[in-house]
C-alpha cells in the first residue's frame, strides 16, 4: 500500500499536465478582434442560416448545433464591420413583436410594423462536414491493485470542417465559397450532452464547450471562414442592381414625362405692349424663368362651313419667360414684334 500511495501524486502531475496542456494549446477561447478595419459607407446585409450537417458523416448532429454554430459566425461578422448582420436565429421572437403591435399589447407609437423588417442582400449558408471527437486512451499502468483494470488518462483528438457559401438573397447566384477545417488535440467534449435540442449550447457562451478540443477547433475552423471572407470582395448585389433599375427607371419616365409637358403647346392670353406678352404656359410644364419659347401665328383654314380642318403656323418669334406662376407668365418679346392674343407658342 505505501508504494501506491507514493505513486499517486506522481499520476496526480500527470494528468494535471496533460489536462493543462490541452486547455492552452491551440486557438484563443474567445473570437480575436478582427485587424480588417470597418467598411465606410452603406454596409451589405447578411443573414446567417443554421449550418446544415452531414448525417452520414457526423454521429450525433441535431439542428441545434446548427444554430450553435451560426450564432458564432454572427457573432465574427458583426465584429468584422464588413457586413450589416440581420438577425436570423430568433426570427420568432421578432414576429412575436409584431403580432403584439397587431393585437393592441403595445402602444401605435412603439408597435413594430409588419413589413418593416430590413431585406438582407446576401446569404450565409454553411454545411459542417465534420464535427466530433476520437477518444484515446492513455495507459499509465496497473499500479493500483484491485482497481479492476489499468490506470489511464483519455484525450481527444477533434475535428470540424465547415463548407461555405455566400449567395445573392435575390438571384440566388453563390458569389463565394470555401471550406476550412480545424483541429485541435485535448479535453472531449460529448455534443449529446452538451446540446439540448432546443437552440444549441455550443458557442462562445459556454465554457465548457470552447475549453474542449472540439471548441477549439470549431475556433480555428471558424477563423478560417473568416479570414476568406473578409478577404472576398462582392459584386454589388442583385437586389442593388433591381434597386437602382427601379430608381433609374422612375428617373426617365420622370423625364419623359416632364419633355412632354414642355412640348405641350400653348398660347398668347393677351399682349398688353410694351414688349409684354401672358402665355397659358407655366411651371406645370415646366417652364421657369429666363426660358426661351417660339411664337408661331397662326392661320386657320376652314371648309365650306365654316369648320377649321388646317391650322399652319408661322414662326415669327421668340419670347423670353421673365414671371412664372404655375398655369402662366409673363414674357418678352421684340419691341418691334407685333405679337397678338391667340398665337400659338412651343418649345419647338
Amino acid at each position: 500500500m505505501k508504494s501506491s500511495t507514493r505513486l499517486l501524486p506522481l499520476i496526480g502531475m500527470m494528468v494535471l499536465a496533460a489536462t493543462g496542456h490541452a486547455q492552452n494549446s491551440g486557438s484563443p477561447t474567445a473570437p480575436a478582434p478582427s485587424s480588417t478595419p470597418p467598411v465606410t459607407g452603406t454596409l451589405p446585409s447578411i443573414f446567417v442560416a443554421p449550418l446544415t450537417g452531414d448525417l452520414a458523416q457526423i454521429q450525433g448532429w441535431q439542428p441545434a448545433l446548427g444554430e450553435g454554430l451560426a450564432e458564432m459566425i454572427i457573432t465574427k461578422l458583426t465584429k468584422s464591420g464588413k457586413f450589416e448582420v440581420l438577425e436570423s436565429t430568433n426570427l420568432n421572437d421578432l414576429i412575436g413583436e409584431v403580432k403584439l403591435g397587431e393585437e393592441g399589447y403595445v402602444g401605435g407609437g412603439e408597435a413594430v410594423k409588419k413589413g418593416g423588417f430590413a431585406g438582407a442582400v446576401y446569404m450565409f449558408v454553411g454545411k459542417v462536414t465534420r464535427f466530433g471527437s476520437k477518444a484515446q486512451d492513455v495507459n499509465l499502468g496497473g499500479f493500483i491493485p484491485g482497481s479492476g483494470g489499468a490506470l489511464g488518462i483519455k484525450t481527444s483528438t477533434s475535428d470540424v470542417q465547415i463548407n461555405w457559401r455566400i449567395v445573392d438573397a435575390a438571384t440566388r447566384v453563390a458569389k463565394a465559397s470555401g471550406s476550412a477545417v480545424g483541429k485541435e488535440n485535448g479535453v472531449g467534449f460529448d455534443i449529446g450532452v452538451g446540446v439540448d435540442g432546443h437552440g444549441g449550447n455550443i458557442g462562445f457562451g459556454n465554457r465548457e464547450f470552447m475549453n474542449s478540443a472540439l471548441g477549439k477547433a470549431t475556433v480555428k475552423a471558424l477563423d478560417q471562414v473568416m479570414a476568406e471572407v473578409l478577404r472576398t470582395s462582392l459584386p454589388v448585389s442583385g437586389r442593388r442592381q433591381q434597386l437602382a433599375a427601379t430608381e433609374q427607371a422612375k428617373v426617365q419616365k420622370a423625364a419623359a414625362e416632364a419633355s412632354a409637358l414642355r412640348k405641350t403647346p400653348g398660347k398668347i392670353l393677351a399682349a398688353p405692349g410694351g414688349g409684354i406678352v401672358i402665355l397659358s404656359l407655366g411651371s406645370a410644364q415646366g417652364w421657369g424663368g429666363g426660358d426661351k419659347i417660339k411664337l408661331y401665328e397662326p392661320t386657320e383654314i376652314k371648309n365650306t362651313a365654316g369648320e377649321v380642318v388646317y391650322t399652319e403656323k408661322k414662326l415669327r418669334g421668340e419670347a423670353v419667360l421673365e414671371d412664372v406662376q404655375e398655369k402662366s407668365s409673363k414674357a418678352r418679346v421684340p419691341d418691334d414684334l407685333k405679337a397678338a392674343e391667340g398665337w400659338i407658342v412651343q418649345a419647338e
